[in-house]
């Protein structure tokens, strides 16, 4: 049961890191009438290639490449939304203008051999988080939407054979969103927001035990607070009524970081690159009233 339920977590994780980067949140209400007025099936499933760019950890010298080939499946109910808002939804509370539901993160690990301020520490696991979420629409138009987003998220870390407590992060979202920002028949959502996190989140990247500390690498006690400021773009462009393909991107600002004296933290400016297709192979001829 326990190796059961790992693998459920490792799959969860897949979903988390490729559909938070490859689809952009749309609210229902007033969004689904002014920013996506195509019909959707209410479920629909396939096949989705990704292919990512990014740091090894916040603030971090070096990066590394990841590609994902892995199958999707997006249901479009009342209050369960799966795949497409953010992975799974539970809607609590959804008015036009204010939203409760989850909020769920997560992260690649990290080979410490691969960051030369990490050599000889414990390697850096899968990261997933979860957590209540409240949303607020600040503005919208025919065409586009502006959101504030107050999410707060337990924060957790597995290697697939246990599970680890990593303290809790904050993290309010200005999100605007909208179509054709760049060709027709497309759709965009931009982001930009602060991450506030407590001790834990911060010691398991930036803290060093004397057991691990050297002389270019001294003992370091990290502590909670600003963790940096995180600016995103993800752009979908429909090919064919089957085939869509998205191109992310997110910039990381981490000037004035609680722990920008460690020796592990070693760059102000990171980026993440994401590249991905999703193939519809098979969906509901009845469509979506949400």
């Amino acid at each position: 049961m326990q190796r059961l339920s790992f693998t459920f977590i490792g799959v969860l994780l897949v979903f988390l890191i490729v559909f938070g980067v490859a689809t952009p949140t749309y609210a229902a209400g007033n969004a689904k009438n002014a920013v996506n007025t195509a019909e959707k099936p209410r479920w629909e499933a396939g096949a989705l290639l990704a292919a990512f760019h990014s740091p090894l950890y916040p603030a971090a010298a070096e990066t590394q490449e990841k590609l994902l080939p892995v199958p999707f499946l997006i249901y479009r109910g009342e209050r369960l939304r799966v795949g497409e808002d953010g992975v799974i939804k539970a809607m609590a509370v959804e008015k036009p203008r204010f939203k409760v539901d989850l909020s769920l993160g997560a992260a690649f690990n990290a080979n410490s051999d691969d960051a030369s301020a990490r050599k000889g520490m414990p390697d850096l696991d899968f990261i997933f988080e979860v957590g209540p979420e409240v949303s607020f629409m600040l503005a919208n138009s025919d065409s586009s939407e502006t959101w504030l987003n107050l999410q707060f998220r337990k924060v957790f870390s597995t290697d697939f054979s246990s599970i680890e407590d990593r303290g809790y992060i904050f993290q309010p979202e200005l999100a605007y969103q909208g179509n054709n920002l760049f060709i027709d028949n497309s759709s965009f959502k931009f982001t930009l927001s602060p991450l506030f996190a407590t001790n834990k989140t911060h010691q398991y990247f930036y803290q060093v035990d004397e057991q691990y500390s050297t002389t270019e690498r001294p003992f370091y006690h990290a502590n909670g607070g600003y963790l940096g400021t995180e600016m995103s773009l993800v752009n979908r462009f429909k090919v064919r009524d089957d085939v869509m393909i998205f191109v992310s991107t997110k910039l990381g600002f981490y000037q004035g970081a609680s722990n920008e004296d460690s020796p592990l933290f070693k760059k102000d400016f990171n980026y993440s690159i994401g590249l991905g297709i999703k193939w519809t192979l098979f969906q509901s001829n009845k469509a979506s009233l949400f």
